[in-house]
């Protein structure tokens, strides 16, 4: 959520016309499936911000195909992974290698709670589902946590926005870092006392 220029309200309003368009609902299934599928440096919040403030009415839609886009894009990381662990190495790179191999490497028996972390929290989720693939993770826990995950973190999202318009983004900061934090500490205590 650290995108200024995204979040501004005058932001690209060539974005704008094509959201509110009838096309609306499938461009932003595009990114959502686009940033959980590839290492690419966007994220869809703003742009589901963007979707609810054109079409309030269509917040329920907005949200779902939201989840299920971001939930099918980290399906096709998890399975590129699963079956191409050298095609994941070559996208993670050297810049992410540091942060995806002890992820990797929790993933052998965390494979649910792990991926509901990166769901929810800042941590990007496509290194997130190639982690769970890469380890050949349980594909039913991760879809599964999946949906969970990206439910609250999109359902909080299209809720704050439907509320509070434009306000929304001041509302959303707070109540993200709120959720990411939150998140984090329970996986904690749960790696500390159940594990």
């Amino acid at each position: 959520m650290d995108t200024p220029s995204v979040y501004d309200p005058n932001f690209s309003s060539r974005l704008q016309r094509l959201v509110k368009s009838k096309y609306g609902l499938w461009i932003l299934g595009l990114i959502s499936f686009v940033e959980s599928a590839l290492v690419v440096p966007i994220i869809t919040d703003p742009f589901l911000i963007i979707y609810i403030l054109a079409n309030r009415s269509r917040v329920i839609s907005g949200v779902i195909v939201t989840v299920l886009s971001s939930v099918v894009g980290g399906t096709a990381a998890y399975l590129v992974a699963y079956f191409f662990q050298s095609v994941v190495l070559f996208f993670i790179g050297d810049g992410h290698a540091s942060e995806f191999y002890p992820l990797a490497e929790r993933f052998r028996e965390e494979t649910f709670v792990l991926t509901i972390l990166g769901a929810i929290t800042p941590i990007p989720y496509t290194l997130v589902a190639m982690a769970a693939g890469f380890v050949k993770g349980n594909l039913f826990m991760f879809i599964l946590a999946s949906i969970i995950g990206r439910a609250i973190r999109y359902g909080i999202v299209g809720y704050i926005t439907y509320r509070f318009g434009q306000q929304a983004i001041v509302h959303l900061r707070k109540h993200l870092i709120i959720i990411s934090i939150t998140t984090v500490v329970a996986v904690a205590g749960y790696w500390i006392f159940l594990s």
